[in-house]
């Protein structure tokens, strides 16, 4: 079915926020004020329900098409590593790390969208602790389950700003000044220790996944969504601290935690009409917005004609992805499937998505990329356009699925030496990808291994999770620093860049992290002080 939880507008809340910024201003003007004071807003149970709804609308600046701010973040998740490619030589900064610098615009959106979505967070966290808010709730509980959304929200943030920027500040409680948006980067694990400890906490506070009722609240994070996200955080943590096994054991103590969620068919993973399914774990509920859903808008812009949905034309031939070029899978990823493996044909086909026409019937094939598209999220018949412009897309991005935290949990049961453990999370997977035909009749390939070693276990991540954002690269640069592979020593074949080489400037360990945006040296004297990322100064 599609999705029945969409986010609330988030326009009052942020009218809210900038009536705060102008408040010191307030004796100066003899005008009444716009928009509901912050004091007047959170009236009700509902009310606080769109204050914590805000929260999750931040993630549609990352996956939404905002034609007119730089697009969507799509490009800096998936362009780097091994699995996608551009059709364009041109774009050589995130495939080709050609010029990666500080005043990279899809650096700066990146940092940026990240440091929204933990604003907003900040905010609503302060509002659920104060007892007149607290006063509101009719709902027993429901005060403790919001302060565990928007933890695991924020937790979602940190976890990725600790990933790409390493040394990004640490902005835990809300910002009211100026000075107070002055901090110290980060030292050593401190980020990714926060979203931890925000995460352990959420667990406890969230409820199962059977709380939300479907016809209205489906979508929102439950306990095992946290449990999820610990997955991929300890198991990041343990690669960065070469392979520690007490991060791995703990990995597997929240996996272990999991217990409703299970391998549905693969390609009902990015289907519209298979949202928020039994392997979903957390997911970007895209939507519509009430009037139209204009994709040259960001979510903020209200009105009832912001942008609520889902980009995906960076794989089709759409007119709409004149701010991101055509993506396609790299001649590396064409070969690493087994022959009649059915998720080959889901994540890259030769047929095309009739985006001109009926999404239903599939396109003849085109010239790109020897002959392939990318098909997740726009395999005909499973995929849905808004029907103004066409570019928005209801089908929700799959953010944690739990085939991700099953091959996680099998390379921390490997690393802590229970290789059959490890065996049986591969196996299973494996063995949907057998049942996950077109006709339903189960495939001989892929077969089930009989033995395992991080090497399978790192292929089979390379199959299963192509495509999907942010995820190849994470997994590179960590498998590099717990000593499983040696990027400085790959060639830009091994990338699957298929251009000229020459053009190629992967450089270890510059390029292990993104450039701590100029927005951000310009104007925070801490940062300056500490230096931008090595290789970045």
């Amino acid at each position: 079915m599609m999705t029945q939880y969409k986010c609330y507008n988030p326009a009052p809340i942020l009218a809210t926020l900038l009536l705060l910024l102008l408040n010191s201003c307030a004796n100066r003007l003899d005008i009444n004020p716009t928009a509901e004071l912050e004091s007047e807003y959170f009236e009700s149970e509902l009310r606080v329900q769109e204050g914590v709804g805000a929260c999750y609308a931040g993630f549609y600046n990352l996956y939404g098409p905002l034609l007119n701010d730089g697009g969507g973040s799509h490009q800096i998740l998936l362009l780097p590593g091994d699995d996608i490619t551009h059709q364009d030589a041109g774009r050589g900064a995130m495939e080709a790390f050609a010029g990666l610098n500080s005043a990279n615009g899809e650096v700066n959106m990146l940092w940026t969208r990240l440091y929204q979505i933990i604003y907003r967070c900040n905010f609503m966290l302060e509002k659920l602790e104060e007892e007149p808010v607290k006063a509101i709730y009719r709902t027993v509980g429901l005060n403790d389950i919001n302060k565990g959304e928007v933890l695991f929200l924020r937790a979602w943030a940190f976890h990725r700003l600790w990933d790409f920027f390493r040394k990004a500040p640490l902005q835990d409680t809300r910002i009211r000044t100026i000075a107070d948006a002055i901090l110290p980067p980060t030292q050593d694990f401190q980020m990714l220790d926060k979203a931890i400890e925000d995460l352990e906490l959420a667990a406890t506070l969230l409820p199962a996944s059977s709380y939300w009722k479907a016809e209205t609240e489906r979508g929102r994070v439950f306990d095992e969504s946290a449990y999820g996200l610990l997955v991929k955080c300890y198991t990041l943590r343990a690669r960065y601290k070469k392979a520690d096994a007490g991060d791995y054991q703990k990995a597997i103590v929240a996996f272990e935690k999991i217990k409703t969620r299970q391998l549905v068919h693969f390609a009902e993973n990015f289907d519209y009409k298979h949202e928020n399914n039994a392997e979903s774990l957390f997911e970007l509920q895209a939507s519509h917005a009430t009037d139209q859903d204009n994709a040259w808008l960001d979510n903020n812009f209200g009105g009832g004609a912001g942008q609520m949905g889902a980009m995906y034309h960076y794989s089709t031939s759409h007119w709409g992805n004149y701010v991101s070029g055509i993506y396609g899978p790299t001649k590396k990823l064409i070969a690493a499937y087994d022959g009649g493996d059915p998720r080959k044909e889901y994540t890259f086909a030769k047929f095309t998505t009739n985006v001109s026409g009926n999404t239903e019937v599939k396109a003849p094939a085109w010239d790109k990329f020897d002959g392939y598209q990318l098909m997740k999220y726009v395999y005909p018949g499973r995929c849905w356009f808004e029907k103004v412009w066409g570019i928005s897309s209801t089908n929700n991005t799959r953010l944690i699925r739990y085939a991700d935290i099953k091959l996680l949990a099998a390379e921390a049961y490997l690393q802590t030496g229970n290789a059959a453990a490890a065996l049986v999370q591969v196996n299973d997977v494996r063995a949907r990808a057998r049942r996950s035909t077109e006709d339903g009749k189960m495939s001989a390939s892929p077969a089930n291994r009989t033995a395992i070693t991080m090497q399978a276990i790192m292929n089979e991540r390379f199959v299963e999770l192509a495509a999907e954002e942010g995820i190849r690269w994470t997994d590179l640069r960590s498998w590099h620093a717990a000593g499983f592979i040696d990027l400085s020593s790959w060639t830009a074949r091994d990338f699957g860049y298929n251009y000229d080489t020459a053009n190629f400037e992967f450089q270890v360990p510059r390029h292990l992290l993104f450039p701590i945006p100029q927005r951000e040296m310009n104007t925070n004297p801490l940062m300056v002080a500490a230096g931008n990322n090595p290789g970045y100064e």
